[in-house]
């Protein structure tokens, strides 16, 4: 990950390090539209699918198949990519990210890959974990992975989660160093109620990892059938995004202002068949 510091360095005159992104593991935690709209860091929100990333327990809950994709620019610079399926008790997720070539003789490209499993314990608990594959091709050659295991609790119009991240892990091997996963703890509520037509849904989240600050984050959702439109502010900004479709089959789109770097665009598609 060290070049991805220095990727953005050279390309922005910026150190982006210690800005909540920059880690082996932030790969799997920079999100689709939903996602950044609402701020981040969900750990209790009941998207499909990005519930395999964000608490895979989530997924012990789900009675039917979702699919989604994502793309995202972050800083100007790096494109972001995310295809995902889930399904009752399962779910699989790709990532890429990248920045193109920025000279003759750099450019940063990395993948990731998520197995995520989720089982209901009863009604109201339900348990789940994710392994999480990291593959840099460029520059040079590396790979890692983690497991998280996580929790969700929901009853009545509330929702809680947990995910313990990276409790077990193979650091990531470049050449010449080894770099360690960094570890940490995420946990949320998310709040649902239902006046008349309109769904609303509140959330608040907190992230501390092991070599950062404590980060946090919280969003409101207003939905119909037909769109949806969300707010975020936290540690990483403010945020906004809406979606619109019909049926099953949505449009996202989500915006984040950070307060020091350039915004985050990011646009993407689901298919929710029991929405």
């Amino acid at each position: 990950m060290r070049a991805l510091v220095l990727v953005i360095a050279l390309a922005m005159g910026v150190v982006a390090e210690g800005q909540g992104y920059w880690g082996v593991g932030d790969l799997f935690a920079l999100g689709g539209p939903r996602e950044v709209a609402l701020g981040g860091f969900l750990s209790a929100f009941p998207g499909f699918p990005e519930v395999l990333h964000a608490n895979p327990a989530i997924l012990g809950f789900a009675d039917a198949i979702s699919l989604g994709s994502s793309y995202s620019r972050l800083f100007g610079i790096l494109n972001f990519y995310s295809i995902e399926a889930a399904g009752a008790g399962w779910g699989l997720g790709v990532y890429s990210l990248g920045s193109g070539p920025l000279t003759e003789d750099l450019a940063y490209t990395v993948h990731g890959v998520v197995l995520a499993v989720g089982l209901p314990l009863g009604e109201y608990l339900g348990v789940g974990a994710m392994w999480k594959g990291f593959f840099q091709s460029e520059p040079g050659e590396a790979f890692g992975w983690a497991l998280d295991p996580a929790l969700a609790i929901r009853a009545g119009g509330v929702m809680v989660g947990m995910v313990l991240e990276d409790p077990v892990s193979v650091p990531v091997e470049y050449d010449g160093h080894r770099e360690p996963w960094p570890g940490g703890v995420r946990g949320g509520v998310a709040v649902f109620g239902d006046p008349g037509e309109i769904t609303l849904t509140a959330v608040a989240n907190v992230h501390y990892g092991s070599t950062s600050r404590l980060d946090y984050a919280g969003g409101l959702e207003i939905r119909t059938d037909r769109w949806c439109l969300r707010l975020g502010y936290g540690s990483l900004g403010f945020s906004f995004g809406a979606s619109i479709g019909s049926g099953g089959y949505k449009v996202h789109w989500g915006i984040r202002v950070h307060p020091r770097l350039p915004v985050t665009l990011t646009a993407g598609a689901s298919w929710e068949p029991w929405r």
